[in-house]
């Protein structure tokens, strides 16, 4: 009698299906209305292997918003190679969060909307984040050199990136029907108009 063959997934695959699923299900339902059982559930990953990578619910929610953020900056340190200007720099910003919110919405709902100071109190708030301060440096390198005109910091970066996450959140609202791709070029004049001197 032939012996059946199990199917293994490799450790990292689970891992990864994981904190997709889970990252989901904390954006669709909110953290505390997301269980490690409908984790399992949904991920198709069981119980043990889930307890295996994280000790409770909270360390799985680091993990992803840890990852969360990495991904983010790491995409934006790509999408930086290269620019020389102020207005480059800051259209490579526009341009990521666009096309992660067209092509990935689930990570752009979960930077934009969840309430992380709710369950890791330690958590830095997103619009302090790595990518964030570079955001600002950015600007304030505009304001230094002339490109951009003499004004507050976080005004400045209000001014730009409100313009930028309100169509985002917009868009995925589906208030908006064209792609953010098909607007972007007003879009990025529009936030530059806002604090170019």
């Amino acid at each position: 009698m032939a012996k059946v063959k199990k199917r293994e997934i490799a450790p990292e695959a689970k891992m990864a299906k994981v904190l997709k699923v889970a990252r989901e299900l904390f954006v669709e339902k909110g953290y505390y209305s997301v269980s490690i059982p409908a984790i399992v559930k949904a991920s198709g990953v069981s119980t043990g292997a889930i307890y295996s990578y994280f000790a409770n619910k909270e360390t799985l929610a680091r993990r992803i918003h840890q990852n969360t953020l990495n991904d983010f900056q790491q995409m934006f340190n790509e999408r930086l190679e290269g620019k020389q200007t102020v207005r480059e720099k800051l259209e490579a910003f526009a341009l990521l969060c666009f096309d992660i919110a067209e092509s990935d919405p689930v990570m752009m709902e979960y930077m934009l909307y969840m309430k992380h100071a709710e369950f890791m109190t330690d958590a830095t708030p997103i619009c302090f984040t790595e990518t964030f301060r570079t955001v600002r440096q950015i600007i304030d390198e505009g304001i230094q050199n002339g490109e951009i005109r003499d004004q507050d910091l976080f005004v400045a970066a209000i001014s730009y990136t409100g313009v930028i996450l309100r169509a985002i959140e917009l868009r995925l609202c589906c208030v908006v029907k064209q792609t953010l791709q098909e607007m972007s070029a007003d879009l990025m004049s529009n936030a530059w108009n806002a604090i170019r001197k």
